[in-house]
């Protein structure tokens, strides 16, 4: 359901009303509405002049910084917190040149800092600012890949990790 502001309709003491509606694409329209409001046709046959509450942004005003800022979430939130589909969301990026969604590789970019500070007696120190360089400048031109050192370096680490508990299970 949408929350739409009713602009006809008036109580006396000159305050407008706020009720919910059906949403928009249901109700038969006079104009053709695209998420800013217009005028539609309720189901009770009065023509109201309606302007949404929450209104959408158009598809050409999302930029890429916009999208590029929310590289670090699932795309759904990233879609909700732009208030658009993901299907428009996916739309634009390819507009923009930004062929998938980042958020996986970012994520396990992420995730690669945060195992290598649970080691850090293993001096990863100089590694990690090197890996958060890499995150930013894969938000700033998403086709980059990444590097081969980082894919050696998280694969060594993921090997480790899984021998350490492969160890570990058999000891206990």
């Amino acid at each position: 359901m949408y929350a739409i502001r009713d602009m006809q309709a008036q109580t006396s003491m000159d305050s407008t009303m706020f009720f919910l509606m059906q949403p928009l694409h249901q109700l038969n329209t006079v104009d053709a509405v695209d998420g800013r409001g217009g005028k539609t046709l309720h189901p009770n046959g009065v023509v109201r002049d309606v302007q949404l509450l929450y209104p959408r942004p158009n598809r050409n005003e999302l930029k890429f910084e916009h999208v590029a800022q929310k590289f670090s979430l699932p795309i759904k939130e990233a879609s909700r917190d732009l208030k658009v589909s993901v299907s428009t969301l996916k739309f634009r990026c390819r507009e923009l040149g930004i062929s998938k969604w980042q958020y996986r590789k970012i994520q396990s970019l992420e995730t690669l800092i945060e195992t290598m500070l649970e080691l850090e007696h293993f001096g990863f120190h100089h590694v990690i600012g090197k890996v958060r360089e890499e995150i930013e400048a894969i938000k700033l031109n998403p086709s980059l890949e990444i590097k081969y050192e980082t894919e050696r370096l998280r694969q060594e680490i993921y090997d480790s990790k899984y021998k350490r508990r492969r160890t570990s299970e058999l000891t206990s």
